[in-house]
């Protein structure tokens, strides 16, 4: 799935068993998971792959543009 997120949009989902792969293509964004003390910062050409369960929201802090992918099931 493709996200086009304008500044200070939000974006959540719940991530279950299957993790999740978000890679950012353009811009920057700011990822909190529930139950996580660590924020993540990230911009175009990075990406966060988690099997952390629970809410994950990314907050566009410019303009971006996400891919959003399940985990592939050799990285679980």
């Amino acid at each position: 799935m493709k996200l086009d997120l304008a500044t200070a949009q939000t974006w959540s989902a719940e991530v279950g068993k299957a993790g999740i792969d978000l890679r950012v293509r353009s811009g920057e964004v700011w990822i909190t998971r529930q139950r996580d003390g660590e924020d993540h910062v990230l911009a175009a050409g990075e990406e966060l792959r988690s099997d952390w369960r629970g809410k994950l929201v990314v907050f566009a802090l410019t303009p971006a543009e996400v891919e959003v992918a399940p985990l592939p099931a050799a990285l679980h």
